[in-house]
């Protein structure tokens, strides 16, 4: 990211979500994506929500910034990525989060936090049409 970039920390828990959506949109309006802010509000909060259920992290990192004409926000943890097969049909439980999140932005990417390499990397571009 660039000299823009602004990383804000927040606690694991659903209490923040609010927190982190405002932040979402601050930056989006700062940095001049506001026509945007409401598809990475959903991202990011997708991502965050992912953490704090299914991670076991004390703490989630939200970084945003410009790369050229495009937005690029980081969603970090510190804990390990746990895998559930999908079967929303069956279980009710959503399991739609990551097919949304990449349905926001123009890229998308998942670097799951094992017992080897702790910690969730979550990373969305998002560029101006």
């Amino acid at each position: 990211m660039s000299d823009s970039t602004t990383t804000r920390t927040f606690a694991a828990d659903r209490a923040v979500l609010a927190d982190v959506r405002r932040f979402v949109a601050a930056e989006a309006e700062r940095l001049s994506f506001s026509d945007h802010a409401h598809d990475l509000q959903l991202a990011v909060n997708e991502a965050c929500a992912n953490a704090i259920l299914h991670s076991q992290t004390r703490e989630i990192r939200v970084s945003i910034g410009l790369v050229g004409a495009c937005l690029q926000i980081a969603v970090e943890d510190d804990g390990i990525y746990r895998d559930k097969l999908p079967v929303p049909e069956v279980d009710r439980e959503g399991h739609r989060g990551i097919p949304l999140m990449a349905a926001m932005v123009d890229k998308f990417t998942l670097r799951r936090g094992t017992e080897e390499r702790r910690g969730t990397l979550v990373q969305f571009v998002k560029c101006k049409s």
